[in-house]
């Protein structure tokens, strides 16, 4: 009788069965091929078997009602040591080297077996759909044909879970690296926040002692400190906005107004004669979380007075309801936004490179917060844009009431 040997790299075999993962428990997808082979040979039994190191035990099976077997005594560790597509015993008993196996000998007999070993993408093999029997079967091409195209299916299962448990994984690391960055940017954000803190008071302090004391140049010196102790302030403050917006669950409903909401924002930026905003033609009556779309307004209709070079500033509003979405636009006469950075401008710190009306260069944070509040209030966003002429920010909220 013949053992079956290890495989000629059964180090990395081993390696690869455990790259999949699998468990013994019932898997209906695979249930269902071990009965496609059962019908598509003609032969009454089946067996998905996993070949571990010691033992091989069965995943799925149709006609039996097996465990597992010893690893040397199984003709499925024949199958996967073996060159051909498929692993072909008609008769075991005309087998020399098979006569005498325990399982040819036994009550209820092992006489035909048809394998094919299930392989990763490197080939190496780490188990085996088979068909057999008690009897002895001639085993046509087209039989054959058949057994190679369920291999094929069960190959694509196993592939398809280990995909699925890499992508699992990936989402894993990533939240636990973006858990790990955002409690560091708070962690420096509150380092940062009184020394720069000091800053501008000390600046302030200077100032005013030696009023009078000081020439244009040191007095450049010290605003340009104070400038830029706001600025990264500013910036700090964007980030924790920023980290907080992608943690908020956005689960409370509540009525608002379009018209009191913008109202409200309008107030915010406060009176200026270089500015014309255009409310909606009709008060737009919203269910949804106000604090959220507040910010996502802010920030839209912010950058729409930020980044304009013209003598007058000019946004208007859009909305309108859909049975499922409320839409809103946010329109301006601004600087526009060339078009090979329109499908990265939500990504976090992806500026354009542009100084705003101030003369400030943005930090790229606004628009991935925006982003990350509309994906959460179960929206999309889209940007129509043409340098010189202006942008055009549209919006969806999903609306709750229906």
């Amino acid at each position: 009788m013949a053992l079956a040997p290890l495989h000629t790299d059964e180090k990395a075999r081993i390696e690869v069965l455990k790259s999949y993962h699998i468990d013994p428990s019932k898997q209906k997808d695979l249930d269902e091929l071990t009965e496609l082979a059962c019908k598509l040979t003609d032969v009454p039994k089946s067996l998905i078997s996993i070949v571990d190191k010691d033992e091989v035990w069965f995943k799925s099976q149709h006609g039996l009602q097996l465990n597992s077997s010893p690893r040397e005594l199984s003709f499925c560790s024949h199958a996967i040591n073996s060159n051909q597509e498929v692993f072909l015993i008609e008769d075991t008993r005309k087998e020399p080297e098979f006569a005498d196996h325990p399982f040819v000998k036994a009550a209820d007999p092992l006489i035909f077996y048809a394998g094919v070993p299930l392989r990763d993408e490197n080939g190496l093999p780490f188990g085996t759909i088979c068909v057999l029997d008690n009897v002895p079967h001639k085993f046509s091409d087209e039989q054959r044909k058949n057994l190679l195209m369920v291999a094929d299916l069960a190959q694509r299962q196993f592939e398809l879970k280990r995909a699925n448990l890499k992508l699992k994984e990936k989402a894993r690391q990533l939240q636990e690296n973006n858990k790990m960055l955002e409690n560091f940017a708070h962690t420096v954000s509150h380092d940062l926040k009184m020394p720069l803190a000091n800053i501008i008071m000390t600046s302030d302090m200077l100032k005013a002692s030696l009023n009078g004391k000081l020439n244009d140049k040191d007095s450049q010196y010290l605003s340009g400190m104070k400038e830029a102790a706001f600025s990264m302030s500013d910036y700090i403050e964007n980030i924790l906005n920023h980290y907080e917006s992608e943690q908020l669950i956005i689960n409370t409903q509540d009525e608002i107004d379009i018209y009191s909401l913008l109202e409200d924002i309008e107030d915010m930026i406060g009176q200026r004669e270089d500015f014309n905003f255009k409310m909606p033609e009709k008060n737009l009556q919203l269910k949804c979380d106000s604090s959220a779309l507040r910010q996502i307004l802010l920030n839209l209709i912010g950058n729409s007075i930020k980044y304009n070079d013209k003598d007058l500033i000019e946004v208007k509003i859009e909305t309108k309801e859909t049975p499922k979405f409320y839409w809103i636009s946010v329109e301006d006469n601004g600087v526009g936004i060339p078009d090979d950075k329109k499908d990265k401008i939500f990504e976090l710190f992806t500026t354009l490179n542009t100084a705003d009306r101030a003369g400030k260069k943005g930090h790229g944070i606004g628009l991935s917060t925006v982003k990350i509040l509309v994906d959460k209030m179960g929206g999309v966003i889209k940007c129509r844009s043409k340098v010189n002429e202006g942008t055009t920010f549209t919006f969806s909220i999903k609306n709750k009431v229906i």
